[in-house]
């Protein structure tokens, strides 16, 4: 909605300021006097947001004019303009810290509206950059501020069920989305409350409910009708036809309606709505059994995707469905064929939302850092005041002390107790710098670690895989069967490798930024045990490596069920890797005082004492290749400490070079909790 509203109020903007009213401005402002600059700066900030350098520059020529004049409501306003070109911009970290600024200066000036925006804006930063948690507490804090204004609440309870949706929590979702509604009835927002059928039609498609999905999208369509907003019925249409094959009676039905939004699109000029409907009208074909018109479709949704430039998504949905088609004609060739590239956009979407995380995680740090060397800053300009106010009181001491020796032995006993405070606050304050600077240095190991990672050993397996698939592609029939299958078996293994450290970024940079959720609950162990392994069974098969599991099967534990099974896999995985062929692994695990101890032994190629002590720290540089040269970055193990930490539990390691490796952790059992 936040993002709808910008696109309106652009248009509106460049439909009604022209380039004349913009010279006006700027020859009021060389006119007025100083008082009344930094309002019309403001003005023509607003007016050329669509020029983020221009809108910037204007904005802060009104700050520095209003902390001149001492006008607090234009500071405010200017502070919080900062955060809105950064947010259009979408530098959502830089925007955060403008808006919590400009929230202080609203509070002062007991301005609840503007206050209640920036906290709504706050939250749809966090929104933006993946953190739906943080997201939702800006929200219900903007709501707390605006109780007594209908319209503003309903907006943030639509923006809450968008969070909650994003994060697939769908039943609040629902919740928030049918309290926005009820008030949106109540104050008779006919187009807000068709924004919220809408809403909930697709939450509840993603649930998999289409009966309710029908009914709350029907709501949205006769709204949007009512209101004569053809385009947004349309596409409440079109979700709908996209439901009706889940009755077979209207598959016909479903065939009618997408062709008449079809054509209801391309009369409004809203053409880029075309990739979708054959997306669905192929959809509709290939349930009816008409195959060949079905191909058809998809193909035709396909040449669109790229006329009107969709993205991967849609792309990616074509060509499952093709191949899907394919398989159901009994050519299992071209079925392959659209697979194969199903599964290359499928990639190319991950890697893309990854990347878009780690960006972001990258930005927040940095700003973090800079706020660190902020607050160290000013603890040094302390410590310098509190210098100074010392020297002088000796100055005064040396002059009273030549007036009257009495009162010098007054003031000296006074002065030494008062020396012995200032001291203890220099020490308290050296230790906050010292606490400080070992921060620092931990952040920048982590982030050299992080970057290490991704310049090294994310692309070196990067490297096999074009190398191979570029050879493969280039001189296929230059190669013997036997060639083509040992590229095949070494991009597969660089993919494998790729994923698996992929996989531990995504949870070490999630449990770094405190975006991990930590839910503990009473579990079995063998079932997390067996879990674990068989995601590893075929990695040890290759290499002829036998996996004994010795435990009781009555062992229950209290622990986060996804973290526990993050760390199993690690460390199974690294005595795969560290262990070489016709090897052993033994897991075991035994329960004394309340706690479970789990092991995981290997026969393979040991550790000497000097590596094993660094092993668990992220400064570590201790990186060595496996038994058949598979490479490793040392963030497993490190991650595995982090989450036994989070657990309650302790890890550590006993190790002889040449005589294999037993990995120990510890999590509390759940007997021992009731």
């Amino acid at each position: 909605m936040r993002l709808l509203s910008f696109f309106i109020t652009l248009l509106f903007a460049l439909n009604s300021f022209s380039q004349a009213k913009i010279d006006s401005l700027l020859q009021l402002c060389e006119k007025a006097p100083d008082s009344k600059k930094a309002a019309l700066y403001l003005e023509l900030s607003l007016n050329l947001r669509t020029d983020s350098a221009k809108s910037n520059s204007y904005v802060r020529q009104a700050l520095k004019l209003a902390e001149k004049q001492k006008q607090l409501p234009e500071q405010a306003k200017a502070i919080y303009y900062l955060g809105e070109n950064n947010y259009y911009s979408r530098e959502y970290s830089k925007a955060i810290p403008q808006y919590e600024k400009a929230v202080a200066l609203f509070e002062s000036l007991k301005d609840s509206f503007n206050v209640t925006n920036c906290y709504n804006s706050i939250g749809l930063c966090y929104h933006l950059m993946y953190q739906g948690d943080k997201a939702i507490s800006q929200f219900i804090k903007a709501l707390r501020t605006c109780e007594n204004d209908k319209e503003y609440t309903a907006d943030i309870l639509s923006n809450i069920a968008m969070a909650h949706a994003k994060m697939n929590n769908h039943r609040d979702a629902i919740t928030y989305y049918k309290r926005a509604l009820n008030l949106n009835t109540l104050i008779k927002d006919s187009a807000s409350m068709a924004v919220n059928y809408n809403g909930l039609g697709n939450t509840y498609t993603n649930m998999d409910r289409p009966d309710s999905a029908i009914v709350n999208f029907r709501m949205a369509y006769n709204l949007f009708g009512k209101l004569g907003k053809t385009g947004y019925q349309n596409i409440a249409l079109t979700n709908i036809a996209t439901l009706y094959p889940n009755y077979p009676d209207s598959l016909d039905k479903a065939i009618i309606s997408f062709n008449h939004a079809s054509r209801k699109f391309k009369e409004l000029g809203w053409n880029q709505f075309d990739p979708d409907i054959k997306h669905g009208i192929g959809l509709v074909y290939a349930k009816k059994g008409r195959y060949k018109e079905a191909l058809d479709a998809f193909r035709e949704s396909l040449i669109l995707t790229d006329k009107f430039k969709k993205g991967f998504e849609l792309k990616r949905t074509n060509y499952l469905e093709i191949s899907k088609t394919y398989k159901l004609m009994g050519d299992y060739k071209s079925a392959l064929k659209y697979h194969e590239l199903f599964v290359q956009y499928n990639d190319s979407m991950v890697q893309k939302e990854k990347y878009e995380q780690i960006v972001n995680l990258e930005k927040q740090y940095e700003t973090e850092k800079k706020q660190n060397e902020i607050n160290q800053l000013q603890a040094r300009h302390i410590l310098t005041d509190i210098q100074l106010r010392k020297n002088k009181q000796l100055k005064t001491l040396g002059f009273v002390t030549i007036c009257l020796l009495l009162i010098f032995v007054l003031y000296v006993l006074t002065k030494y107790y008062d020396k012995i405070r200032v001291n203890h606050l220099l020490e308290t304050k050296n230790k906050t710098i010292e606490q400080s600077e070992n921060e620092l240095r931990r952040l920048n190991a982590a982030k050299n670690k992080f970057f290490s990672i991704i310049a090294h050993d994310l692309k070196n397996p990067f490297h096999t895989v074009m190398g191979y698939s570029y050879l493969l592609s280039q001189e296929y029939n230059s190669f013997t069967e036997e060639e083509r299958r040992k590229f095949a078996d070494d991009i597969h293994h660089s993919t494998n490798n790729i994923f698996r450290l992929l996989q531990n970024l995504l949870e070490w940079s999630r449990s770094q930024t405190g975006r991990l959720t930590f839910t503990p609950r009473e579990i079995e162990l063998k079932l997390v045990v067996d879990n674990s392994v068989n995601v590893l069974r075929s990695l040890a098969d290759q290499k002829n490596i036998r996996i004994e599991i010795n435990l009781d099967q009555n062992l229950k534990l209290f622990a986060d069920p996804q973290m526990i099974e993050t760390v199993l896999r690690n460390l199974v995985n690294n005595a795969i890797k560290f262990t070489p062929e016709n090897g052993q692994i033994k897991i075991e695990a035994c329960q004394t005082d309340g706690q479970i101890t789990v092991s995981v032994k290997d026969s393979g190629i040991g550790i000497s004492a000097e590596d094993a002590q660094n092993l668990f720290k992220i400064d570590s540089t201790v990186k060595r290749k496996g038994t058949n040269n598979e490479d490793g970055s040392g963030l497993g193990l490190i991650l595995c400490r982090e989450f036994v930490a989070k657990n309650n539990g302790n890890i550590w390691v006993c190790s002889t070079a040449g005589e294999g490796s037993s990995f120990f952790f510890t999590v509390p059992s759940s007997v021992h909790l009731n």
